[in-house]
């Protein structure tokens, strides 16, 4: 087998693949993780095209070099992992690059001191098995993560991850088996094991490329189904699925003959916290609304963002007192936890209106017109009070 042919094969294979994913970040800017991956790639691509010049320069480049960018490339690949895997506290890398740094050392020793070419391979292959282990580590505890905080993902295939969990458990153990049948030999030679060692990593990178865009267009699907169910600045429900939610809980009352209160809510300062500090600022103010929400409801209440500054929560089962101990846990948790931007305490300030009905008057089209009726009466009513203040 012409191990020329597979050099040229594997420069041209490391060309496009870097190209895709480049291409793949650049349509794709907001999903974490896609940069670093596509930068480790072309350095390690940079590494092979390097180690394929062997015998026509020298060990320094052809060798050290080369091995040094294609372990070196490995390091922003598990950064980009852990980030798009949301580990990004996570220790993994920073102990990828310490042993990084044995590695070259050790590699660098092996070449340009004793001479030993088993010694580079056998360095090489720890650190090139140690980080598939690594990126096995972080794309399956990632999955787990993943699928306990984004309900979503639990009905995503994960094609992409479970391709990329294959190839690195792959790459771990021919890497070994590699160390042993390779020669002392360079990459140009005849030899068998330098050709596996090409093929494998043409192969690598191949299917490492479609890993990637797989598991990019399969995060974007994931985003399109929770955009559809869930508000994306609040996490909370959207109006839509409140409603399809909404009907089933009214089917329910209905039967078992239970009240449902409705709670109407507007966030008052909303306008004003945008006027002054922008919209960045104002969603994040939502955000804490919200999570104050919800930690004050039931489980079986539904909360979910109706507009810009409105929000809906739905109470099965509970009447008009049982309501106003709902308004009243969320009014006090807005005053004891405020909204803190640069040091100043921003006071969310809101307007509820309560809607409670039973039975034959159990229509949720009818409760929400009549919802919003009862809140400009609660602001009048604000207002009011205000002035003959």
């Amino acid at each position: 087998m012409e191990n020329e042919t597979l050099s040229i094969a594997l420069i041209l294979v490391s060309i496009v693949s870097s190209v895709a994913l480049f291409v793949n970040w650049a349509g794709n800017r907001h999903i974490p993780g896609l940069l670093p991956i596509a930068i480790g790639f072309l350095i390690t691509s940079i590494g092979f095209i390097l180690l394929t010049t062997q015998g026509n320069t020298s060990l320094l480049v052809s060798v050290v070099v080369a091995n040094t960018l294609i372990l070196g490339g490995r390091l922003p690949v598990v950064l980009g992992l852990a980030a798009f895997w949301n580990q990004e506290r996570s220790k993994i890398p920073l102990i990828c690059g310490a042993l990084l740094l044995v590695a070259v050392a050790a590699i660098s020793y092996a070449t340009l001191v004793n001479e030993n070419t088993m010694w580079q391979i056998r360095a090489y292959t720890a650190m090139m098995v140690f980080f598939a282990l690594c990126n096995i580590y972080i794309i399956s505890n990632g999955l787990r993560i993943e699928r306990k905080l984004r309900p979503v993902m639990t009905m995503s295939a994960n094609f992409g991850a479970f391709l990329a969990l294959m190839l690195f458990s792959f790459n771990a153990v021919t890497e070994f088996i590699l160390m042993l049948v390779r020669a002392s030999t360079y990459v140009d030679s005849t030899d068998q094991g330098t050709s596996f060692m090409l093929l494998g990593s043409i192969f690598t990178m191949v299917v490492f490329a479609f890993a990637i865009i797989i598991m990019t267009m399969e995060e974007l699907s994931v985003e399109h189904k929770e955009n559809s169910i869930y508000d994306p600045i609040t996490t909370i429900l959207n109006h839509r699925t409140f409603l399809e939610v909404g009907q089933r809980i009214m089917g329910v009352a209905l039967r078992y003959q239970k009240p449902v209160s409705l709670l109407t809510i507007e966030v008052e300062n909303m306008d004003d916290i945008v006027r002054q500090h922008g919209y960045k600022v104002g969603n994040e103010m939502l955000r804490h609304f919200s999570l104050m929400a919800s930690d004050r409801r039931r489980n079986e209440d539904v909360l979910a963002r109706s507009s810009f500054k409105e929000f809906r929560m739905l109470l099965p089962g509970v009447d008009e007192e049982g309501s106003k101990v709902v308004i009243s846990k969320i009014l006090t948790a807005l005053q004891g936890e405020d909204y803190v931007y640069r040091g100043n305490k921003l006071e969310v300030i809101v307007n509820i209106a309560c809607v409670t009905r039973r039975e034959e008057d159990l229509n949720l089209q009818q409760m929400l017109q009549e919802g919003e009726v009862e809140l400009f009466r609660v602001k009048q009513k604000k207002e009011n009070e205000q002035e003959a203040v």
